[in-house]
């Protein structure tokens, strides 16, 4: 097979749209996880699973976008959808949405995080109390 041939199947199968929407996903999920498990004791453990789990689910996706095609009538496999179908697509519009839709997320996280760490940092330690000595 030619590598043209192959990145131009690739393209056409979506299977390049899917990774990106795929990784910026994965990415926000990693984010909100770390965000939101501060504090707990097993966190790497489970950011470790957590990757691996996404790891796992890229191939599956990439397998999913590879063999099937989203048509009017559902999912169908790609041999059974001829090369010249119309099939819908994104609109600039929709798909500019969800990358700003995405950034605010994102930057929602990102300022909750530094929100949080302010207020650690400004917390006062509690301490035991001390006694005073009476004369």
């Amino acid at each position: 097979m030619n590598s043209g041939n192959f990145f131009a199947e690739l393209r056409r199968r979506n299977v390049f749209k899917v990774a990106i929407a795929y990784i910026v996903i994965a990415w926000l999920l990693y984010e909100a996880a770390s965000v939101l498990l501060f504090g707990v004791e097993e966190r790497s453990s489970l950011l470790v699973a957590l990757i691996v789990i996404v790891i796992l689910g890229f191939v599956f996706a990439m397998y999913i976008s590879w063999a099937f095609e989203a048509t009017p009538e559902g999912m169908k496999r790609t041999e059974n959808v001829p090369r010249d179908a119309i099939l819908p697509t994104w609109s600039r519009k929709k798909f500019a949405a969800f990358i700003i839709g995405t950034a605010l997320v994102a930057s929602g996280l990102l300022v909750l995080d530094l929100v949080r760490s302010q207020t650690n940092a400004a917390s006062p330690q509690l301490s035991a109390p001390t006694r005073m000595a009476t004369p």
